[in-house]
């Protein structure tokens, strides 16, 4: 078989393997590489997180306008698109740890920068767009690498139990890194904010020093940089039936249901202030650590197909049930809940992938994916905010939300591995 070659079900089975044995919730932590990698992914996520919370607070300050807001959070979306091809490429052609290193040094190199800058009363705006394009870049650049690096930490029948683990370190991050980086604001200041911040990645380098690429030099050497390998990623994916099913589910429910640019004016239909958009806003996070949990307390899921289409069908009904509520508290576990349906749906859709790609091509089939997913959520912000301007608020929900029912059951029936797909 070629790399851009269609794996039949029978080549696929093999590949899978019959590894789906029972694992303990913790069981990818028994191995040393794994936790190398969990651990500089946690210090890494968490130092991105503060500085992220930190940018924002100081360009309002700065500005006191939504629009360099707006133009700031651009800034961290427009490598995905620009660039994710090519992280992909790197991860297949170079040793994946200098990938994670050379990421890991611009964060630190760009987060260190503010602080001096800003300790020396130097700090300008276009110093903190410079700096988040250029982590951003260093971002795009890494993540298939570190996916990849993942599938070589751990036995294959330990995959789930290791993404699952990763994407709840993620989710945690989204939660604690705020939080520190607001009260180091409050009690501290900025400026030490950003060396706080900023020695955060110091751990994370030392973590990713001890790593190794499991892959043999030849292994890396093979791909060549050109148009040609860069695509092969694309082809292998469009090839694969079930992963076209899956991203293209995925790409629709994202676009046309990303509520969270809708959570202002929710938390003020529903009168809870700013205090309650900052629960709003935590609530699909919260969901996500307790649908990994779940996963995590079942080992693996067998019946992949019927799983992420039972997780796309509660995640749209979910968001149904945000847009329609009247109270705080149903609109609080509504979130929780699509943060969950999401969450399980988005880790099974990623270990099949992992398990599925030939390890030659690993890295960029998961920068293909990695650009649908993560590019399609920040679109989506525009698309249901603008659609929300014609059709209201809770309109513009529901329609996407049907749309993506409709969607997905025409994917189940052009592609039958959509429910039938199993290990």
């Amino acid at each position: 078989m070629t790399e851009s070659s269609a794996p039949e079900e029978s080549e696929l089975a093999h590949r899978i393997g019959a590894a789906s044995v029972r694992v303990r919730p913790w069981g990818s932590l028994r191995y040393a590489q794994y936790r190398l990698l969990a651990g500089s992914g946690l210090l890494g996520s968490t130092g991105m997180q503060m500085r992220e919370v930190v940018n924002f607070w100081v360009v309002f300050q700065f500005t006191h306008d939504f629009l360099p807001l707006a133009l700031l959070g651009s800034l961290r979306v427009l490598p995905l698109f620009a660039l994710g091809l090519l992280g992909g490429l790197l991860a297949d052609m170079v040793d994946r740890r200098k990938i994670l290193l050379v990421g890991y040094g611009m964060s630190f190199v760009t987060t260190g920068a503010l602080a001096l800058l800003f300790v020396t009363g130097n700090l300008e705006l276009w110093h903190i767009y410079a700096t988040t394009l250029v982590s951003a870049i260093a971002t795009v650049l890494d993540g298939p690498a570190r996916t990849a690096l993942i599938y070589g930490s751990v036995p294959r029948s330990h995959l789930m139990n290791a993404l699952t683990l990763a994407s709840s370190v993620r989710q945690g991050s989204i939660l604690i890194g705020p939080s520190i980086g607001g009260l180091l604001i409050s009690l501290s200041g900025i400026g030490a904010a950003y060396v706080v911040t900023t020695a955060m990645y110091v751990p994370a380098l030392a973590a990713v020093l001890l790593l190794s690429d499991p892959r043999p030099a030849e292994a890396r050497a093979r791909p060549r940089f050109g148009r040609t390998e860069l695509l092969e990623g694309i082809r292998w994916v469009v090839r694969t039936p079930v992963v076209v099913a899956f991203t293209t589910v995925d790409f629709t429910a994202m676009l046309f249901t990303s509520y969270k640019v809708l959570l202002p004016f929710y938390a003020d239909k529903l009168g809870v202030g700013s205090a309650g958009f900052g629960f709003l806003t935590s609530a699909p996070a919260v969901g996500f650590l307790i649908g990994s949990g779940v996963l995590l307390a079942f080992g693996d899921v067998p019946r992949r197909g019927l799983a992420v289409t039972l997780g796309i069908v509660g995640y749209v009904a979910a968001v149904f049930v945000f847009a329609l509520s009247p109270w705080f508290i149903l609109s609080l576990a509504a979130l929780a809940a699509a943060g969950g349906f999401d969450g399980v749906s988005a880790i099974i859709r990623r270990t099949t992938l992992q398990l599925l790609v030939p390890d030659d091509i690993r890295g960029r089939a998961t920068s293909v994916v990695q650009v649908f997913t993560q590019g399609t959520s920040s679109v989506g912000l525009i698309g249901t905010g603008a659609a929300a301007t014609v059709l209201g608020a809770s309109g513009a929900l529901l329609g996407g939300g049907v749309f993506a029912l409709a969607v997905l059951a025409a994917v189940a029936l052009r592609w039958r591995q959509m429910v039938t797909f199993r290990i």
